[in-house]
């Protein structure tokens, strides 16, 4: 019969192993799809890896955004201004009358600002406990596991 330091030693062992067997299998694995896209040709789009990739999901104002729209204070010859047209510099402001509370309107203001309802999480990360409604733009966590293999019926609550 074993002891329970035994046991222990077994178990740090058997988890060595399997540590070294994963990483191996990893390996073949990644050669394999490796091998796989160099003959086939195929890109990030084809496996649907487009949306991980970053700056994919519009354009950000940068550099090239701020040389196309010229330095601030500067007018372009020809070109159209966009948006509300500026103010007549000899127009008077006008001045809005007081507000006066009613007891309908002092109601409406115990009403909360947020008016958005709070939606259950439909997906779990059971590694790491993470969840999504299902709404909006796939978590990255979510986005990996289906990119491994995995279904999304897997993460469902």
């Amino acid at each position: 019969m074993s002891n329970y330091i035994q046991i222990q030693a077994q178990i740090e062992q058997l988890q060595k192993e399997a540590e070294a067997a994963r990483k191996r299998e990893i390996a073949e694995t990644v050669a394999n799809i490796k091998k796989a896209i160099q003959v086939f040709g195929l890109t990030a789009e084809d496996l649907g890896l487009d949306s991980l990739i970053k700056g994919k999901r519009g354009r950000k104002p940068g550099k090239s955004a701020a040389k196309k729209a010229g330095a601030k204070g500067t007018k372009k010859t020809g070109a159209k201004r966009r948006g509300r047209p500026p103010k007549a510099a000899t127009a008077k402001p006008v001045r809005k009358p007081a507000k006066v509370k009613t007891a309908a309107k002092a109601k409406k203001s115990k009403a909360p600002k947020d008016k958005r309802s709070v939606v259950a999480p439909k997906y779990r990360d059971s590694a790491t406990g993470a969840t999504w409604t299902g709404r909006g733009k796939q978590p990255k966590w979510l986005a990996a596991a289906l990119a491994s293999g995995k279904k999304i019926d897997d993460f469902k609550i």
